[in-house]
């Protein structure tokens, strides 16, 4: 049996699997420029400057591999204030971006009797997202506590929560009570909702 010689790229690319070098004897090199370059060692190195061709075997692309990830984006949150305290606080106001002003002074005091002022807090309007989850609350703010104004927490996704009563949930301590103009109107409703908030 003959033996098979070929020189034609593709067959070669296809029948060898391993990279082919074509280098020529050193006999039939004839104008190769050699560079003589001194080194701090005594002898001295050489180097020549020789193109050498290589076949390269490369895959084909499947349609699957060259579709690129769809990447979930993570939501994110306009709100007011600096959130230094990680302290979030979820009011629905739909009338302005935020909260109104009025609301805003009477929350300002009540944040006031504890310390705290507008760059401890974020202000969050629920009335400028469609869905709103407690995971992504919780992730955007890294918030350890949060308070809601007229908003019922199951709304969040935040389960095991009592008007008026303080709780805690995946870490976060909780506290929901009514909606600010009527916190603002009611002294009764203002007592029952600063016993539990005092030790919040």
């Amino acid at each position: 049996m003959d033996s098979l010689n070929t020189a034609h790229p593709l067959a070669l690319s296809i029948l060898l699997n391993e990279d082919l070098y074509v280098i020529e004897p050193v006999e039939n090199i004839q104008n190769a420029e050699i560079i003589i370059t001194p080194k701090e060692e005594p002898e001295t190195a050489v180097e020549s400057k020789i193109v050498i061709p290589v076949l390269q075997n490369k895959p084909i692309e499947t349609p699957e591999a060259s579709k690129p990830q769809a990447v979930a984006s993570k939501p994110v949150f306009n709100y007011l204030g600096d959130n230094n305290k990680y302290l979030l606080i979820i009011v629905n106001d739909k009338t302005h971006q935020f909260i109104n002003d009025k609301d805003l002074a009477f929350l300002l005091k009540i944040l006031a009797a504890k310390k705290l002022d507008l760059h401890d807090i974020a202000i969050l309007n629920t009335n400028s997202y469609a869905d709103l989850a407690f995971k992504d609350l919780k992730e955007y703010f890294a918030c350890n506590k949060i308070l809601t104004f007229g908003i019922d927490p199951k709304s969040l996704q935040i389960q095991g929560i009592i008007a008026n009563k303080a709780g805690e949930f995946e870490g976060v301590k909780i506290l929901g009570t009514w909606a600010l103009p009527l916190l603002d109107t009611d002294v009764k409703k203002k007592t029952i909702y600063w016993n539990e908030l005092k030790n919040f």
